[in-house]
């Protein structure tokens, strides 16, 4: 019998980890870092102690106590999650820390795969010094279409658009249907045909089991797009007679390769923090410089640390200098549900700097989200990664289950 089991990403966005047993084998689908519902207790300023990072985590229950799935060598000494469990395989959907965040604990033996391109961020990553916790575990790449083979399983990897390379879906065909996994996704993205392409791949599915972030927010107003986002950085480079400043999440490379060419375009260099910088080498990107402006402001857009606010006051802003900008495109701190929110507007208003928000979301409308369901007319639905499962309608004959934390459920979406 296949047991469907979930172990986050449920009444949060992120978080997302999804298992499926068959045949003495199991499949992990994303292996995130928990996004509390709550106050997160390893914030900022708690330092996580060295080698009991996750050993505290599951003691805390910031962590799934997923039988047999982590290094016997980074768990408390007689914790029986030690004690070994069926063959497993994990798949990551993309390289953000909600869907891969504890990869690095993983017992040696388990092979962990993702897409090619998701790898080569997670490598730059670990190369310019921002690795997973627990370090890299010891990749296996996939290409479009790839399928590998778990005991009675079949995992084919799909790409879908999202703000980050080598995003996928997944499906998952066992000996009782397919299971379809979209990962994160979004249709109004610059590829949106990846993410269609998947939604006919997954038609008929017996399980889809999709993120459904949006959900919970209010969509009034038009969708952003990236041609928006693209718009609206030139418009702030053109209006802006002296520095702009740039919060832009790296590892959206696409974006970034935007920016750098309408900054060129704008004749601005853009500086990078130095670990950011070094990461961008990593990836290949050209014309990557650091440091400090030198001369006229108006020449540059700087990228501050957003772990060392004080180093704006080595830049040229304050209340005698009422001609910059602060444009913030997704980047970090990611928005007022962050702990370092707070201090980054203070900082900006201590200092007259205006801030000018003009990204677009890496997830799908409510819209794009029952248009999926209507293509892809799954026997039965699963929705995580919201805070609202239940604004998901399903179509005539799908059965929507909202699902509970380590519970298994079989492909009918009954507990078993």
């Amino acid at each position: 019998m296949v047991l469907i089991e979930f172990w986050g990403g449920l009444g949060v966005i992120g978080g997302s980890k999804i298992t499926i047993r068959d045949g003495g084998h199991r499949v992990m689908l994303d292996i995130g870092m928990d996004i509390p519902s709550g106050a997160d207790l390893f914030r900022l300023p708690v330092r996580p102690r060295p080698g009991r990072e996750l050993a505290d985590r599951l003691r805390m229950g910031a962590a799934p106590r997923v039988p047999g799935l982590f290094d016997p060598a980074v768990l408390a000494e007689g914790d029986p999650l030690a004690a070994p469990a069926e063959p497993t395989s994990v798949f990551v959907s993309h390289p953000h820390i909600d869907h891969v965040g504890l990869a690095g604990w993983v017992r040696p033996e388990t092979p962990v795969y993702a897409h090619t391109d998701a790898v080569d961020v997670l490598r730059a990553l670990d190369a310019s010094g921002q690795g997973l916790p627990g370090g890299d575990p010891d990749w296996r790449r996939l290409t479009a279409g790839e399928q590998v083979t778990v005991g009675p399983m079949r995992v084919e990897c799909v790409p879908v658009d999202h703000d980050v390379p080598g995003a996928s879906g997944y499906l998952v065909h066992t000996s009782g249907g397919t299971l379809a996994f979209t990962g994160d996704i979004r249709f109004h993205g610059r590829h949106p045909e990846r993410s269609w392409a998947f939604a006919d791949r997954a038609a008929a599915c017996d399980v889809l089991v999709t993120e459904g972030t949006t959900l919970g927010w209010d969509m009034t107003g038009p969708v952003r797009t990236e041609d928006d986002v693209a718009r609206d950085f030139a418009a702030a480079l053109a209006e802006t007679p002296g520095l702009v400043l740039l919060s832009l999440y790296p590892r959206d490379v696409e974006r970034v390769h935007e920016f750098l060419a309408l900054a060129k375009d704008a004749g601005r260099t853009v500086l990078w923090p130095a670990r950011v910088a070094a990461f961008l080498r990593e990836l290949g990107v050209a014309d990557v410089a650091e440091g400090l402006p030198q001369g006229d402001p108006g020449g540059y857009v700087v990228v501050p640390d957003p772990d060392d606010l004080p180093a704006l006051l080595d830049l040229p802003v304050g209340p005698g200098r009422p001609d910059s900008v602060f444009v913030h495109a997704n980047g970090e701190p990611l928005g007022p549900f962050e702990p370092r929110w707070a201090p980054f507007t203070d900082w900006l208003a201590a200092l007259s700097v205006p801030l000018r928000q003009i990204g677009c979301s890496g997830h799908a409308t409510q819209d794009d989200l029952h248009v999926l369901l209507e293509r892809t007319r799954p026997q039965v639905l699963f929705p995580i990664h919201t805070t609202a499962p239940t604004r998901l309608h399903p179509p005539t004959g799908t059965t929507r289950v909202i699902a509970q934390y380590g519970v298994a459920y079989g492909m009918d979406g009954r507990e078993v």
